[in-house]
């Protein structure tokens, strides 16, 4: 099976889906999904400015030219991921400072991808020190012009 045909059988339809996707993504609903985040913001195999961001009519769907080895993947669509009662985030490492900051901006100079998510029931980010270094200077920051 191909990629394309992997992706539609996950999501619940045949080889027919995955040519021509639904009027609105099928109804998914997780418990959880536990998540991830690369330094560029991406979550899953959503990545910045990638048109997968912009799936609705799927659950899941294929990836055939990631800007991240392997260039081919399946991954859960941003709507299906939001529909999910839970979405926990495990963030480690300080390459990914810069992300977690513009995941937690009200209006990013650049949107990444997680901070997209918004699960139905709750978000949970746990971030060690050096992912959450940039959250702690933004929160210190305010504190010094707020008090």
């Amino acid at each position: 099976a191909t990629l394309r045909e992997a992706a539609a059988a996950a999501a619940g339809g045949g080889a027919a889906a995955a040519a021509s996707p639904a009027e609105s993504a099928p109804p998914l609903r997780l418990d959880a999904v536990l998540l991830g985040m690369g330094p560029d913001g991406h979550t899953a195999s959503l990545f910045p400015a990638h048109a997968v961001l912009c799936e609705t009519g799927r659950a899941v769907t294929y990836v055939d030219d990631s800007p991240k080895p392997p260039a081919c993947r399946v991954t859960l669509t941003l709507p299906a991921i939001n529909a999910a009662r839970l979405a926990l985030f495990v963030v480690t490492g300080g390459s990914k400072a810069s992300a977690v900051r513009a995941a937690f901006a009200a209006q990013p100079d650049e949107p990444v991808p997680a901070g997209l998510v918004l699960a139905a029931g709750r978000t949970h980010w746990c971030l060690d020190e050096p992912a959450a270094a940039q959250l702690r200077e933004a929160e210190a920051a305010a504190e010094r012009l707020y008090g």
